[in-house]
């Protein structure tokens, strides 16, 4: 089957990888310089979804997969479907779910999902005079995307009136309207929960746990996501039966009764409280980064099958997926001063010999004569499975260890139950 994955990161990557492995013919478009370095071809200039969908149709695509949530934003899952292709990837009122706090957090209120309260603001006054009410920590949300930045856990009022301010005066998402979500900080541990959806059935992949502050011990701003483990250590059948009855149940009949087409991948944030009780912080509307590329180590059968069943809405006829019983564990390498102002265009060495242990998945770099540069805040990662959670963490960082650029960080405690 010709397969087609839009994206440039690690995420993309590892979906890439994985369906290549079972002799798909896998286009990755636009990847990256260590895609191509790994045979994984491109569309060349294509950038808009006319020259996307002609490329697709000369190169006889039959299945879409969009990674980045900017190209759900844009409808692009919309405009491949008129155009005749099956797409994993909700139209762009289903990835309101992700690209709109507001609208995700109503439709959270609708569903009546556990999730902390919340008040919404439209203006720097309103919020002023709001957020000095309640107690802190308070979570503060962007609404809209912000790549990774729109979210503040304000420790106390100060740190709250400033996140305003960056918001409405200094405009540092942008001179356009904005609205700020404030919740209620719930303290736990968080789970990430991901499956397929297609607005009426939801399967599920296996439990991870993504690591998003970017130092040690989880202190330091949040990333994108420093590294990941499956299967998560704080899952269980205690659990999973909570979310399915808390969660799942009530989210799916309210996707019914909203009639809102979804046939795609939902990522349901949670966050367990000290009692075990799953309260829903977000959702994603694609696979996540970095939970993604640990996934694809774990499952032992051809993805592409789940992917059609997906994006025809057929997810009832769909058979479950088999897992591996080892731990995975993916490890982020990030250039320095990442996540704020990463520094790029350092040379990356220790990429080869290759291990048949690890996987390495690159987000980003760029090739420059015949080395690869850094080219982005999270430059690449190395994912490894073991028979137990010591094994697959020795695997990976012994090979991360190998690795170099100047200034390179990563955490050392992925995996560890924190």
């Amino acid at each position: 089957m010709n397969i087609l994955v839009l994206g440039s990161g690690g995420r993309e990557h590892a979906l890439a990888w994985k369906l290549k492995k079972h002799q798909h013919q896998v286009f990755l478009h636009p990847g990256n310089d260590g895609t191509l370095q790994e045979n994984i071809p491109n569309f060349g200039e294509a950038t808009t979804i006319e020259e996307i969908s002609l490329q697709a149709q000369k190169r006889n695509i039959s299945l879409v997969v969009i990674g980045p949530e900017a190209l759900l934003a844009q409808d692009f899952a919309t405009h491949l479907r008129l155009d005749g292709f099956l797409v994993v990837g909700p139209g762009k009122e289903g990835a309101q779910l992700e690209t709109s706090k507001v609208f995700a957090k109503q439709f959270m209120a609708k569903a009546s999902l556990p999730t902390a309260p919340f008040k919404i603001y439209s203006n720097l006054n309103e919020f002023n005079q709001g957020i000095k009410q309640g107690h802190y920590p308070k979570v503060l949300k962007l609404d809209g995307l912000a790549a990774g930045k729109g979210v503040v856990i304000a420790q106390d009022l100060s740190q709250a009136l400033n996140f305003g301010e960056s918001v409405w005066k200094k405009n540092l998402f942008g001179a356009s309207s904005h609205k700020i979500l404030e919740e209620s900080f719930i303290s736990g541990v968080e789970l990430s929960y991901l499956g397929f959806c297609d607005g009426k059935h939801f399967v599920p992949l296996s439990s991870s746990t993504d690591f998003k502050r970017v130092f040690d011990g989880n202190n330091g701003p949040n990333t994108g996501g420093m590294g990941a483990i499956s299967p998560s250590p704080y899952f269980n059948s205690e659990l999973e039966k909570k979310i399915s009855d808390q969660v799942l149940t009530p989210l799916l009949h309210t996707m019914r009764k909203e009639k809102l087409d979804f046939r795609g991948i939902l990522y349901i944030g949670i966050m367990i409280d000290s009692d075990q009780n799953p309260y829903v912080l977000e959702f994603n509307t694609r696979f996540g980064d970095p939970e993604t590329q640990v996934l694809m180590l774990r499952i032992e059968e051809d993805l592409a099958p789940i992917l059609i069943a997906t994006a025809r809405a057929e997810l009832d006829l769909a058979a479950p997926l088999k897992w591996s019983s080892q731990t995975g564990i993916y490890v982020v390498g990030a250039a320095p001063g990442y996540p704020e102002k990463p520094a790029l265009g350092s040379p990356i060495s220790g990429l080869t010999p290759t291990d048949p242990n690890t996987q390495i998945f690159f987000s980003g770099v760029k090739k420059k004569n015949v080395h690869l540069l850094t080219a982005g805040g999270r430059v690449l990662g190395v994912g490894a499975l073991g028979k137990d959670v010591h094994m697959a963490r020795q695997r990976a960082y012994q090979r991360l260890e190998q690795i170099s650029w100047d200034g390179m960080h990563y955490r050392k405690d992925i995996g560890l139950t924190l």
